[in-house]
């Protein structure tokens, strides 16, 4: 009935049961409220009640039209409890407590320590103060680097454990905001939340969110509102959480001038180490509330529901007693259940069966539940663990280690990282600043003379062994609180500090010319320097295994293994890097030195005749050419370069000179003009002789290889076809034509081993006077051109199509020549028809 003293025309019974439906409201809303403070306040591992319980309460602010703000209130509630733990963590304060703490502790387990050392050993006690003060140091030293190793890996782990929390508890809200659609219109909650405006304190993080939605579109596409199908509540958690540590540690590093920047840098291990467990554990949960993992969390594949509730949602806040006013839900429909099941969530309600529980289909997994509504443990226990590469690769770790950064905007640790990889820089580069000195010297008069920079010692390089093993260390948990992803990312300092190392050397490296004798005071210069080069290759390429792999011998684990292997991979560039200057600047230049001494004994093999019938007297002609003038030469050459390289070094070398030497060698005497039955017998033994040369020289050269395996074999083969090729006679058939004697040359089996200059070189000897060797008709000595077509570094590719061009014009000379004078006899006249026919086969050949 309408009151006519009232104006408004209001109904007095609405009037009425306004107040007590107000207290109802807010007693709702108390009640929602502590619900979902007691269930965002649970640690990580929620069960299904308990989030069927906040499934419900969320329903309950939908109702109320307060589902956004309760969202964003609980989102900042825990965004608040995770600054709460990096202020701790982060703060100048507790950097200096740590160091002090652990200063305190070490102090005093020192002096206990040193205390039981003296009682029990007499030596100590005749120290005098000093000695036993340096002892004391001594374990002080090692006592606080364990000690304040302890307390950064302890505080990264209270950290580490408080933002977990926070983030799981935002991960099960948005979990369970996704899932979750109101009966009635249907309508997904994460979506109501999405069509909200994101709150002041996460607008950075949407910024960011938006930039990269935006990314690789058009202008007219760019989108000013974070999409509702990608919109996520942990993504702008966990952005604008790496936001605001940014800027933390930006600031901390800052601190008092960067006072505390090393200290605070130092921190970056054991952070790493806490932030991949903790980002592990995150994945792991995330892995669990994913559509394939649906039966082990209670999400429906389809993202309608929790099950068994079915699609039309369900009332489990029934459930709970703070709804019900201590009601217990009982089945056996006593008086504290007047509907026989109050928990429709739980596959209850009338009769036993959800209104709803059709919706979805049965599984024997919905009745594994345990008394608590939750599902039992083993089940979620038997989950696999996310691997190490999705935990990497997941944009979690990305964002929180700050990987890719966008428009210059810190992100995550970035910060603290590229602090740490300065710091570490800085103390691998600290001993270069006395690397390879320049020498100052004056004369008599005063006047300054140059001289050889000074060497690193071996304690030099030891020191640098040392600080390399050092800060691959840190990534081990064991003896630098970190982890073993780290190794790739220390190695990066120490391939800098290499290359800074190598570019000191190249500044003290004297340059050698070719026509320089090989015994002057640079080449030895040059000789120390490839050993020192050495020693340090040597360290970095066993720095890994020494670090991670040797100190747990014989019970290393894979992972020891793994972290090796993968910083042998990081550190390779430094080892090219070494490899390329020693053979670039020092090997190269020596070996061609070597060569040019080598190729002028070689030119006395045509200046003194050696070869030729009239060219000795009885007396001379017991001993060889290789043995008067090139065995000498070779060992000398081993004796004094190669022995004091390293293996490494001086088989580079030892392989180059000998395949120089044997197609210098095999070049000059294929030149030989005439070749009579004494040159060859000669040839033939000198061939042995210097084949046995050149193994010691190699052998000496301290490489498993021997002289057949050098350069893939073929100045071996080529040096053994020789012995074939002197004795070949098809020519004393005088009634074979040219073409027969070709196809015939062209089916011996060691022609394919012979360069075709070689063979061309070798039939000028059977051709008559009027055909001109290559090397007059170019107005060259023999050794000339045999070292145009030979170079110094033993190539002898570019040679061969050069001395097929002279060879057809000293072929057409000839038939010129012919064709005026051809009464003379001398030779064989097939020789030059022969040569054009196999030239153009032979040069198909070698380039197939």
């Amino acid at each position: 009935s309408l009151s006519p003293a009232s104006q408004e025309g209001t109904i007095d019974v609405v009037e009425k049961l306004r107040p007590g439906a107000e207290a109802v409201a807010k007693s709702v809303r108390q009640a929602a409220a502590g619900l979902m403070n007691e269930l965002q306040s649970q640690s990580t591992s929620a069960t299904v009640s308990s989030l069927s319980r906040l499934g419900a309460t969320l329903q309950v602010y939908f109702h109320l039209g307060e589902l956004p703000d309760a969202s964003w209130r609980a989102v900042t509630s825990a965004f608040i409890t995770a600054e709460k733990a990096s202020d701790h963590l982060f703060h100048p304060t507790a950097v200096k407590r740590m160091k002090e703490s652990a200063q305190s502790e070490a102090m005093a387990l020192a002096e206990v320590e040193a205390a039981k050392s003296k009682d029990g050993k007499d030596d100590l006690k005749a120290k005098d103060s000093r000695q036993r003060k340096k002892h004391l140091d001594v374990i002080y030293e090692r006592l606080y680097i364990r000690k304040l190793r302890e307390k950064r890996t302890a505080a990264a782990a209270k950290w580490a454990t408080e933002v977990s929390d926070a983030s799981s508890r935002v991960w099960n809200l948005h979990r369970v905001l996704a899932a979750r659609n109101d009966p009635v219109t249907r309508k997904n909650f994460l979506e109501v939340v999405a069509e909200s405006a994101v709150p002041k304190d996460f607008a950075g993080a949407e910024e960011v969110l938006l930039q990269a939605q935006n990314e690789n579109k058009d202008i007219e596409t760019v989108a000013d509102k974070l999409n509702i199908q990608d919109f996520s509540l942990f993504s702008l958690f966990w952005v604008q959480l790496c936001l605001r540590l940014a800027g933390r540690l930006q600031r901390l590093l800052k601190y008092d001038g960067g006072s505390l920047e090393s200290d605070v840098a130092s921190l970056y291990p054991a952070v790493r180490s806490a932030s991949l467990e903790m980002v592990t554990e995150l994945h792991d949960v995330m892995q669990m509330g994913s559509a394939s993992s649906d039966e082990a969390t209670g999400l429906s594949s389809m993202g309608s529901g929790w099950n068994p509730t079915g699609v039309m949602g369900g009332s489990a806040v029934l459930e709970d007693s703070v709804f019900l006013g201590g009601a217990v839900v009982r089945m056996n429909g006593s008086l504290d259940d007047p509907f026989g099941r109050a928990d429709e969530a739980a596959g209850g309600g009338i009769l036993g069966a959800s209104a709803d529980a059709w919706t979805h289909p049965s599984s024997t997994y919905d009745t594994a539940l345990d008394a608590d509504g939750s599902r039992p443990t083993a089940d979620a226990s038997s989950l696999p663990s996310s691997s190490a590469l999705a935990v990497f690769t997941s944009q979690e770790w990305v964002t929180l280690q700050g990987e890719k950064v966008s428009d210059g905007v810190p992100m995550g640790f970035s910060p603290l990282r590229s602090s740490f990889l300065e710091q570490c820089k800085k103390r691998l580069f600290t001993p270069l600043e006395f690397m390879f000195q320049e020498a100052v010297s004056v004369d008599e008069n005063g006047v300054a003379i140059p001289v050889l920079p000074t060497l690193p010692s071996r304690y030099d390089i030891a020191k640098i062994d040392s600080n390399i093993r050092e800060e691959l260390s840190l990534a081990d948990p064991r003896q630098g609180g970190g982890d073993f992803s780290m190794a790739t990312m220390i190695s990066d300092p120490i391939v800098s500090m290499v290359h800074e190392f190598c570019v000191l050397a190249k500044r003290a490296i004297s340059e050698i010319d070719d026509d320089v004798e090989a015994g002057t005071e640079a080449v030895t210069h040059n000789l120390k320097v490839a050993s020192v080069m050495s020693s340090l290759a040597s360290y970095v390429r066993n720095a890994p295994e020494n670090t991670y792999v040797n100190p747990y011998r014989p019970s290393q684990s894979p992972q020891h293994e793994e972290a090796s292997h993968s910083c042998r991979v990081a550190l390779l560039p430094a080892l090219q890097e070494i490899e390329s200057l020693v053979k670039n600047t020092i090997l190269t230049p020596l070996t061609r030195v070597l060569n040019s001494q080598v190729a002028t004994v070689m030119s006395k093999m045509h200046r003194l005749g050696a070869y030729l019938q009239n060219s000795r007297d009885d007396s001379s002609q017991a001993s060889s050419f290789v043995q008067i003038h090139l065995v000498d030469l070779f060992d000398n050459i081993a004796s004094v370069y190669l022995t004091p390289l390293p293996n490494e070094y001086a088989s580079i070398v030892a392989s180059t000179v000998a395949t120089f030497s044997i197609y210098s060698f095999v070049s000059n005497a294929a030149m030989i003009r005439p070749l009579g039955e004494t040159s060859r017998l000669r040839l033939t033994q000198d061939l042995a002789d210097f084949e046995l040369s050149l193994e010691q020289l190699v052998f000496k050269g301290g490489t498993s290889l021997s002289l057949s395996q050098i350069a893939g074999g073929k100045p071996y083969s080529e040096l053994r076809a020789m012995r074939q090729l002197l004795y070949w006679n098809m020519l004393d058939d005088k009634a074979l034509s040219p073409a027969e004697v070709a196809k015939a040359l062209l089916r011996e089996t060691w022609v394919k081993d012979v360069r075709p200059s070689t063979l061309f070189h070798f039939l000028f000897s059977f051709a008559p006077t009027l055909l001109t060797s290559p090397h007059h008709f170019k107005r060259m000595d023999a050794h000339q051109y045999v070292g145009a077509m030979i170079k110094l570094d033993g190539s002898v590719d570019d040679g061969e199509a050069s001395a097929w061009m002279t060879t057809m014009a000293c072929c057409d000379a000839y038939q010129q020549r012919e064709s005026v004078d051809g009464s003379m006899a001398d030779g064989d006249r097939r020789v030059g028809a022969i040569l054009m026919i196999l030239g153009p086969e032979l040069l198909r050949r070698r380039r197939q």
